[in-house]
């Protein structure tokens, strides 16, 4: 079991260097295993074929970012729902620098590319991976519109989400349009503060034309 374990640890680190160095149609079996120092056949006996161990090294990718940003940091449950919501908000703009270096930074990547053009693995990764988070950003939401349909409350999630994948989808564009707004360490906290007070105005403008 030890050995089997070890074998899959290594097989993870290799395929996480050839799929981002290539991507999933270009990285190869033969040069994952390679890399890995197992035979060929390791890959369809411990994860069933290179897609699915694609699918892994991504959810792998996802939860170790997760765990170095969690979207509740410093706050629970019980905490204000303006309070969940900024450590939402600022965790998941920290996963977005991807900090990681290079590697860190191809892979998300290709996270944000199965999220444009889905491969067939990525349900299951959405499902383990993105949502629980996406879950309790419409918990944190209905905590601020408990009157809401659960319509309402998906749509201010949904802008919500927005907001933040702008930078993760278009943090380049944005920097070269306007520099001051460049999503940098020294900057999230800014964007943060700035997307927090955009969202709950919204939310109190729909607050109030339920109340009219």
């Amino acid at each position: 079991m030890l050995e089997d374990s070890d074998t899959k640890r290594r097989l993870l680190q290799g395929a996480r260097e050839a799929f981002a160095q290539h991507g999933l149609d270009d990285a190869t079996v033969r040069d994952i295993c390679a890399r890995a120092g197992v035979n060929v056949a390791a890959v369809s006996y411990h994860f069933g074929g290179k897609e699915k161990l694609y699918a892994a090294v991504l959810q792998d990718y996802i939860e170790q970012e997760q765990r170095r940003h969690p979207r509740d940091a410093g706050v629970t449950p019980a905490s204000p729902p303006e309070e969940r919501l900024r450590a939402y908000v600022r965790g998941l703009l920290l996963g977005a620098l991807c900090e990681g270096g290079d590697e860190d930074e191809r892979l998300g990547t290709l996270v944000l590319q199965e999220f444009v053009e889905p491969s067939a693995c990525f349900w299951t990764i959405f499902d383990q991976a993105f949502r629980p988070t996406m879950d309790l950003l419409t918990d944190i939401v209905r905590q601020l519109l408990p009157e809401a349909d659960e319509a309402a409350v998906a749509q201010c999630a949904s802008s919500i989400n927005g907001q933040c994948a702008l930078y993760c989808f278009a943090g380049k564009v944005i920097a070269r349009q306007a520099p001051e707004l460049a999503l940098t360490p020294d900057n999230v906290d800014r964007i943060t503060d700035f997307i927090i007070q955009f969202s709950l105005g919204g939310v109190a403008r729909v607050r109030a034309s339920r109340q009219n």
